[in-house]
């Protein structure tokens, strides 16, 4: 995957590199930690009526900006039933899909360090 995600104190940030990078037009995503409302570990159904503003859709990858019954959704992920979904509010995405080689784990790990 060309998507790099950096834990910090404050916040995460996913790096997009190479053809992501160029489809997404941008170069990382910032999430703090603040603006996390809920998280879940688990799948994610990509739905038929999303509509991708930038980035990539294929049938075993999605990565970038899409617009899904009228929220704003980052998807980072090749295996829907490996990802953490986050809830966000005050940002620029209101929800963010991504992928994770231990999922429960990942969401643990945020869920410490959101106030």
């Amino acid at each position: 995957m060309s998507i790099q995600m950096i834990l910090s104190d404050r916040d995460i940030t996913l790096k997009l590199s190479g053809w992501t990078a160029v489809a997404c037009l941008r170069g990382e995503v910032k999430i703090p930690y603040s603006s996390i409302e809920k998280v879940q570990a688990g799948n994610f159904e990509f739905p038929w009526s999303a509509v991708k503003r930038t980035g990539i859709s294929f049938p075993n990858y999605k990565a970038g900006s899409f617009l899904i019954q009228g929220a704003k959704y980052f998807l980072s992920y090749h295996d829907p039933d490996k990802v953490v979904i986050l809830d966000l509010k005050g940002c620029e995405f209101d929800k963010v899909v991504m992928e994770s080689e231990a999922p429960e784990q990942l969401a643990d790990h945020i869920l410490q360090h959101c106030p």
